[in-house]
């Protein structure tokens, strides 16, 4: 009874150190933020057309995505990552200003398709994750951290392809809550 308690205590304990430091607010007035040197995607560049798969296997291109609409893309180090999965349950809160935005979350990881599908069966249908477990397209943005893991991103994409707003650090911990994502929404579309 004892264990039971403490183990609960110290999980309760090591959980409430995983959340999410937003970032700083001045950071949702401009159009950029690049803590990570090798990053090299700017503002008014326009987001490549690359090809990448979801958890069914089915094939999304971004450009093409992007050319229907506006796109939240959340680059993630993957479902294992507790900072990843407590950014993506704060959005959860701003779905429905996505929506009214006209704006896509899609989220990429190097997850494989089974945990790729697993993890969108745990969000659910608003959200779109693919799957990019050889970070080519992670690694061709500058985010690949080491040969496995990518840096975390936030970057949004006005529809037709252009880039408009960026968050990059490599601070893992420090990322755009939902509230902050709201922000940038209404700042930059």
């Amino acid at each position: 009874m004892k264990f039971r308690l403490w183990f609960s205590v110290v999980m309760l304990m090591w959980l409430s150190g995983c959340s999410v430091a937003d970032i700083d607010d001045r950071y949702l007035s401009k159009d950029a933020y690049n803590g990570v040197e090798a990053f090299n995607l700017n503002t008014g560049d326009n987001i490549a057309s690359v090809a990448l798969k979801d958890g069914q296997g089915e094939q999304f291109n971004l450009r093409n995505l992007a050319n229907k609409q506006n796109l939240l893309l959340v680059i993630y180090r993957g479902e294992w990552c507790p900072f990843c999965v407590n950014q993506l349950e704060s959005f959860e809160a701003v779905l429905p200003e996505l929506k009214n935005h006209n704006t896509r979350l899609v989220a990429i990881s190097p997850d494989d398709e089974a945990t790729t599908k697993n993890t969108q069966k745990q969000f659910g249908q608003g959200y779109l994750f693919l799957t990019d477990p050889e970070l080519k397209f992670i690694d061709s943005l500058g985010l690949k951290k080491d040969q496995t893991t990518p840096h975390p991103a936030t970057i949004l994409v006005k529809k037709g392809g252009e880039v408009v707003w960026f968050y990059v650090d490599k601070d893992y911990k420090t990322r755009p809550t939902g509230e902050q994502i709201r922000t940038v929404l209404q700042k930059f579309l």
